[in-house]
């Protein structure tokens, strides 16, 4: 059992437990367990009432935690609280009429008290911490809980129903959890966990063994000097008085029974070349005469006179992105990475010509004109939202650091910049609401407004808001909907939310006489009046064929690894017709003819393209595609990117437009009420959830990801309604997925909503449950190494360890932005420096768990969450990380081919060197089946029968662009300098908005 927590009947007789998502109670002698409730209550957290015929419980069913009640043997399931707020970590009172707990209040966590005849809570605290994991004193009077100022407590402190409050024990490292009273209440018990151990902890002094591994729950007291609680995935008893410190584990059984996952097959058309329609349009922009819109798509940036055909007006091989229009219609500001990074450009329309605006060396995105067109807001590193001056360039910090902010836009007087933002409900865990931010450019007093009273935007990429010209409204999709707010005179949403017309809406932009709206809707342009709602959809009259090379081509290996055996095959010729091979053989016995292009690899080693299959993209970089072919990867699954981005990039890609890996994609993250990251899209309802799986088959993504606040009901829909589209499942979660029918599972550990990882433990340790539901099933696991546990900087360190021969390697040099580079180097420098002990331990446990898993016939995939880490680089640190710590280098290659193909669904397409597949190649120096080293060693790589030399992708003179000079005229212009103005005045981040701080703008994982 992993991360479980158990509970101990008043007569000792009965232990209660949470396993598997699910309520067990088993004799304290141990045996066979009864379990009392099903999957998709998904309960935790137990307590006697001090009868025992009573259990509470938490339980997440609709979207929030809360508390529920059930007799011991299963009956009397009644719920306790309701709301929006989470209730956790519920105790009964000696005396049984009360249960203490912890509740979300006024942004914090604070201890309450539910009365259970009259059902009134009362605040014990008023949430000066994030006051949890409550216990009361044995006489009732007081309650002991956890206390700090974030998600680490590092005290316990106890108060009283007048309101005293005193402290009982502090750490200075490591937080502390699961306090407990013994029976006298002489003696206090809790579990501290530090990034190099974890103990149960008695009157200060640890009483567990070195290298325990105690679970973050409070221990229960069978008497005065014997203890219970969870630990090395056990069940486990220990006296701690003067029989000294002994341990007895309580041995049972309790039977799951899980389903097989099979491999889904995919229905994705690598073959034909027929004309498509583009569906992958990010960021439409309706002129202000309401006659032209630009977008871009395939790469490039559009102009399309409404009726006729788009026109490519910047098209030169770069990324180009996210236009938006000046007052007067003249110019298109826009994000392109022309210059390495992403930075803002103009482009006249008149003139054809681009020049550059910023010069900042990061990522500059987003832009919005004010309206006198004399500024543009963006958003740039940080989530800092800036303004720069169109005719200077100069630079002026409005507000940030913030979580990933949406698209500014500037109120009519131009006074005010308004934005999606992310506000955390509570410290204690990064989820929370996507609402809008309105901030006074003069003042810097800054509102936050939710216009739809409990409801989220429904992301901050494509959910707006955006100002009306005439200032009157404001317009901002939520629930899937676009929806329409007056303004008030300081710019923020005023009155009751009005729905356009009930459609599927995204990426809302006013025409300028402030009576129409366009949007996305299903991949199509619309047009709606602002007023009555009638809408009509605006021809989009642009198509894109799939790349395919006509002829054969024979590649010359001197060795191939197909991906079924353990060994070389010396001196193949790998046949390819097209995009396919069509044949696999000895030297010179295979069926070439006059007129086939010869490569030759005599001196390489061939093996099949290797599969990313978790990382988040696309990148605000072209040369990111490169970067990752360069490395041998040929395909990317990206589990969660904003709907339209992902469409662009694969058809970008498939269109040869774009130099990359293959992208296979979900659209938004399909979360709960709470999301996190800006491709979080908040569903809360059967209605939304349909409308964003007709969303996903409009725009033909390859997969559903679910996230961390989608309760289980709901995921069940999503998962049945993802299978009725040929189209995958996948999610943080194991259990109730599994139990669900998903396809595959994210992360060893990754983000959950428990306030604990579901699938390992503090130290990142994982146990029967979690390998016997892997192995059982053959559900795959995507681990991603070197991410999750005690802190992404820490983990990714004991990666770094081990990548001094990727510093001054040139694809990272040439392909990575200067501040990418120079950040990776930083830190295998560190790493090199002063050995991370700890982060090393914590991924070799990783890796433990992953060979338990293949040895048990289960299956594993390669991804690594970019870019939380450096791209590409760190897929071969995966691998190599794999080996290091026992996995073969063939079982590590198989995982990063055979079983990524399988992931997809593609297992007749990829993974393999074999006929009848797509030639998808990395042809690498050495044998990757000695050394995985080798595997990064990579000279040439073959996408779909295309040849690409490494170091050309390195320099980038292999243009893979049907055209790459229409629109490409920069101006000449002298070297762009950003003078720096004082920012917009901030106060500092005070309790009210304590989010604007650094530490929780960053991305955290996962």
């Amino acid at each position: 059992m992993t991360n479980a927590s158990a509970a101990l009947s008043p007569d000792g007789k009965t232990i209660a437990f949470d396993l598997v998502n699910l309520l067990w109670t088993v004799p304290a002698s141990g045996g066979d367990a009864t379990r009392l409730t099903g999957i998709e209550q998904e309960a935790t957290e137990p307590d006697f009432s001090p009868d025992g015929r009573r259990i509470v419980f938490v339980s997440f069913v609709d979207g929030a935690f809360h508390l529920w009640l059930i007799n011991t043997d299963g009956t009397g399931l009644r719920r306790l609280t309701t709301g929006s707020a989470d209730h956790r970590e519920p105790r009964f009172s000696p005396d049984g009429t009360r249960i203490a707990c912890a509740v979300e209040t006024g942004g914090r966590y604070a201890i309450h008290v539910l009365d259970l005849d009259s059902g009134k809570s009362e605040a014990w605290t008023e949430g000066k911490a994030q006051e949890a994991q409550p216990v009361w004193s044995p006489d009732g009077s007081a309650i002991a809980f956890t206390s700090g100022t974030g998600s680490a407590p590092r005290a316990i402190d106890m108060v009283d129903a007048s309101g005293k409050r005193s402290t009982l024990a502090t750490v200075s490292e490591g937080f502390v959890a699961g306090p407990s009273f013994s029976p006298d209440g002489r003696r206090l018990a809790y579990a501290h966990l530090t990034s190099t151990g974890t103990a149960l902890v008695v009157d200060g002094k640890a009483v567990t063994d070195e290298g325990e591994d105690v679970f973050p729950f409070p221990a229960r007291w069978v008497s005065k000097d014997e203890l219970l609680y969870t630990a090395d995935g056990k069940i486990r008893r220990r006296a701690i008085g003067g029989s000294g410190g002994v341990a007895k584990d309580i041995e049972f059984t309790a039977r799951v029974t899980v389903p097989r996952v099979e491999e889904r097959p995919a229905a994705r058309d690598f073959d034909s070349t027929a004309a498509r329609q583009v569906k992958g349009i990010v960021s439409p922009a309706l002129s202000p005469d309401g006659t032209r819109v630009a977008f871009a798509a395939l790469g490039d940036l559009w102009i399309m006179p409404r009726g006729a055909a788009p026109k490519a007006v910047v098209s030169d091989g770069h990324y180009n992105t996210s236009p938006d229009w000046s007052p007067d219609g003249d110019t298109l500001v826009y994000s392109s990475d022309r210059t390495g990074a992403a930075e803002l450009w103009l482009y006249e329309v008149k003139s054809g010509t681009s020049r550059q605006l910023t010069a900042l060396g990061g990522s500059a995105g987003t832009p919005a004109f004010s309206p006198d067109g004399s500024t543009i807001a963006f958003v740039g590193d940080s989530g800092t939202i800036h303004t720069v001056d169109v005719a200077s360039g100069d630079l002026r910090k409005v507000v940030g650091p913030l979580n990933g902010p949406g698209r500014p836009s500037f109120s009519a007087d131009g006074k005010r910049i308004s934005a999606s933002v992310l506000v955390p409900v509570t410290p204690r865990f990064r989820e929370g609401h996507n609402q809008i931010l309105t901030v006074d450019l003069d003042t810097g007093s800054a509102h936050y407004s939710e216009p739809v009273p409990g409801a989220s935007l429904s992301n901050r990429i494509d959910g707006g808001p955006v100002y009306s010209p005439d200032g009157r409204q404001i317009a901002y999709v939520v629930g899937g909907t676009l929806r329409v707010s007056a303004v008030d005179a300081s710019g923020r949403p005023t009155g009751e939310s009005r729905e356009i017309n009930g459609e599927t809406a995204d990426a809302p932009t006013w025409s300028g006489d402030s009576r129409s709206l366009l949007y996305l809707s299903d991949g199509r342009l619309r047009l709606a009046d602002a007023a009555g709602g009638r809408a009509r959809t605006v021809p989009m009259k642009l198509t894109w064929r799939q790349a395919k090379p006509s002829g054969r081509t024979v590649i010359q290996a001197g060795a191939v690894w197909d991906g079924t055996g353990s060994r070389l095959r010396r001196d193949v010729d790998i046949i390819i017709d097209g995009n396919r091979i069509v044949e696999v053989a000895p030297r010179g016995t295979g069926r070439t003819r006059t007129g086939d292009r010869i490569v030759d690899a005599r001196h390489l080693t061939a093996m099949p393209g290797l599969i990313a299959v978790h990382e988040h993209g696309p990148w605000e970089r072209n040369a990111t595609g490169r970067l990752w072919l360069s490395y041998g990867i040929t395909a990317v699954r990206s589990p969660g990117t904003a709907h339209y981005h992902a469409v662009e990039a694969k058809e970008a890609v498939d269109a040869g437009r774009r130099s990359g890996p293959r992208v296979f994609a979900a659209g938004d993250l399909i979360d709960g009420s709470r999301v996190y990251y800006s491709s979080g899209r908040p569903v809360t309802s059967g209605a939304e959830l349909r409308r964003e799986l007709n969303k996903t088959q409009a725009l033909g993504h390859d997969l559903v990801k679910t996230y961390v606040r989608l309760p289980y009901a709901l995921q069940r829909e999503a998962i049945e309604g993802a299978h009725r589209l040929g189209l995958r499942a996948t999610s943080h979660y194991l259990f109730g997925p599994l139990a669900l029918g998903g396809d595959s599972v994210e992360h060893i550990g990754g983000t959950s909503r428990y306030g604990r990882r579901q699938k390992e433990t503090h130290l990142g340790h994982t146990y029967q449950d979690v390998i016997g539901s892997l192995t059982g099933s053959g559900m795959p696991l995507v681990p991603t190494l070197g991410l999750s546990g005690l802190g992404l900087p820490a983990v990714r360190a004991a990666l770094y360890r081990h990548a001094e021969w990727a510093v001054g390697d040139p694809r990272l040099t040439a392909l990575m932005s200067s501040a990418e580079y120079e950040e990776f180097a930083d830190g295998v420098e560190a790493a090199l420096a002063k050995e991370p002990v700890a982060e090393l331990a914590f991924v070799e446990r990783h890796v433990e768990t992953i060979r338990r898993v293949l040895d048990g016939g289960g299956r594993v995939a390669i991804g690594t969450d970019s870019p939380l880490v450096p791209p590409a680089v760190y897929y071969h640190l995966n691998l190599q990380a794999m080996v290091r710590y026992g996995v073969s280098p063939r079982d590590a290659l198989h995982s990063a081919t055979v079983e990524g193909a399988r992931v997809l669904g593609l297992s007749s397409d990829l993974g393999t060197v074999e006929p009848g597949k797509l030639a998808d190649l990395a042809l690498v120096e050495g044998n990757p089946l000695e050394d995985i080293a080798a595997a990064a060693a990579v000279r040439q790589v073959v996408t779909g029968g295309t040849v690409h030399r490494v170091d050309d992708l390195v320099t980038g003179s292999a243009k893979s662009r049907a055209s790459a000079d229409s629109g490409a005229r920069v101006a000449a212009a002298p070297v762009v300098r950003n003078a720096v103005l004082p920012d917009v005045p901030q106060k500092p981040a005070s309790d009210r908005y304590w989010w604007h701080r650094e530490e929780h703008a960053s991305h955290s994982c996962c």
